[in-house]
C-alpha cells in the first residue's frame, strides 16, 4: 500500500502578557516530523486579525540533509541539495482562521531549523524532520 500525504498541524499560540504589554510564543509540537510530499500547515491564534497577518515564518537553514548523488560519465557526482524556501511563507486567513501552508513536494530528507517573525522580531527556531517517503 502506498504512502498517502497528509497535513501536519502545528499550532503557533500567542499568549498575551499584559505585564509586558507583548506576547509569549507556544508552539506544538515543538519539533514536527514529516514525511516527503506532506504539507505542513502552521495555525496562528491568539492574535487579533489585525496583528495576525504580521506573523511570517520563514527562514528554513539546513542542519542536517542526507547527501544526494547520481552516476554520471562513470563518477559519483554530488546533486544540488534541494532545500526548504529562503523566503518567508506569510500567514493568510482562511475561512475564518490565520494559517501559512507548505507543502513539501520537493526537499531533501532531512533536518531543518526556521523562524517565525512577528513584526520585527524573530521569536523562536524550531525545527523539522524531512524523513523518506514510505513505499
Amino acid at each position: 500500500m502506498r504512502y498517502r500525504p497528509v497535513k501536519r498541524v502545528v499550532t503557533v499560540e500567542f499568549i498575551e502578557e499584559p505585564r509586558r504589554g507583548d506576547y509569549d510564543l507556544r508552539i506544538t509540537p515543538e519539533q514536527i516530523i514529516v514525511r516527503y510530499g506532506d504539507t505542513i500547515v502552521w495555525d496562528v491564534q491568539g492574535l487579533p486579525a489585525s496583528l495576525a497577518g504580521t506573523v511570517q515564518i520563514g527562514g528554513f537553514l539546513p542542519l542536517e540533509v542526507s547527501p544526494r548523488i547520481a552516476l554520471r560519465r562513470r563518477a559519483l557526482v554530488p546533486l544540488k541539495v534541494r532545500a526548504l524556501p529562503d523566503g518567508p511563507i506569510e500567514v493568510q486567513q482562511l475561512r475564518g482562521r490565520f494559517q501559512a501552508s507548505l507543502p513539501l513536494d520537493k526537499t531533501d530528507p532531512g533536518f531543518y531549523k526556521y523562524d517565525i517573525k512577528f513584526g520585527d522580531r524573530t521569536l523562536r527556531d524550531p525545527e523539522i524532520e524531512i524523513r523518506g517517503p514510505r513505499h
